[in-house]
């Protein structure tokens, strides 16, 4: 009897171990599986953020490309206005411009300055126009003040009485005196007057000469002495033979 109880209760121990081993291995079994697809999920998952991310800077850099050549085709366009300004330049840039995505500061600040100007010409030629369409005004003659006589001298001048031959040769002299004083000016920055002849220290002729190259009127007065047949006559008349 003990015997076949004895018999029994391995039984029943081997029974019981084996089912708990086969419990184990297949709850082990399972938590594998689990462990399998947690990770090929995350796995997945990292590769759609990494995708998402390559597509999110390959489309940045392309809008980045975008706005480059915006700017650039903008800039050549602004370029063109500034150096041709009217109205259609100005159009042309100001539509690059606006198609600019998110716009650019410094070619704003250039269109709106070019605008300012455009304006400021089209103003400018606008009088100009209409003081060319005013009919000119007669200017009244001999409008010298006191000029009672109307010969274009005040009356109170020392010249009030002089011919007009007189005047003419005045006029003539004092035309002559500033075409030398003028010639003068131009000898001092060449350094010679105009026959090549070196300028006297600190003058504006070269000795013996006017500022535009004729004799002094020593010179002139001593060349005028000198007879057809090559004498010499002075002051008082006698004539030296050559």
């Amino acid at each position: 009897m003990k015997k076949i109880v004895g018999f029994l209760l391995v039984c029943s121990t081997l029974l019981f171990s084996g089912c708990s081993n086969d419990k184990k291995a297949e709850s082990t079994d399972v938590s594998s599986k689990q462990e399998t697809k947690v990770s090929s999920t995350n796995d997945s998952k990292k590769e759609k953020e990494a995708e998402v991310k390559k597509k999110a800077e390959e489309a940045e850099k392309k809008k980045q490309e975008e706005i480059s050549k915006k700017v650039l085709e903008a800039d050549q366009a602004m370029k063109v206005a500034e150096n041709n300004l009217n109205d259609d330049t100005l159009s042309a840039a100001k539509t690059a411009i606006q198609s600019i995505p998110g716009g650019n500061v410094d070619l704003q600040k250039r269109l709106e300055s070019a605008t300012v100007q455009l304006e400021a010409n089209k103003q400018q030629s606008a009088q100009n126009q209409q003081q060319a369409q005013q009919p000119s005004v007669q200017q009244p003659q001999n409008q010298v003040p006191n000029d009672a006589d109307g010969n274009g001298i005040p009356d109170d001048s020392p010249y009030n009485n002089t011919t007009p031959e007189e005047r003419a040769r005045g006029a003539q002299m004092e035309a002559e005196a500033n075409a030398q004083w003028h010639q003068g000016q131009e000898n001092i920055q060449n350094g010679v007057d105009p026959n090549g002849n070196e300028l006297l220290p600190g003058q504006n002729h070269a000795a013996g000469s006017n500022p535009d190259g004729t004799p002094d009127a020593w010179v002139q007065g001593q060349l005028d002495r000198i007879t057809p047949d090559g004498g010499y006559r002075t002051d008082n008349g006698i004539i030296y033979p050559e």
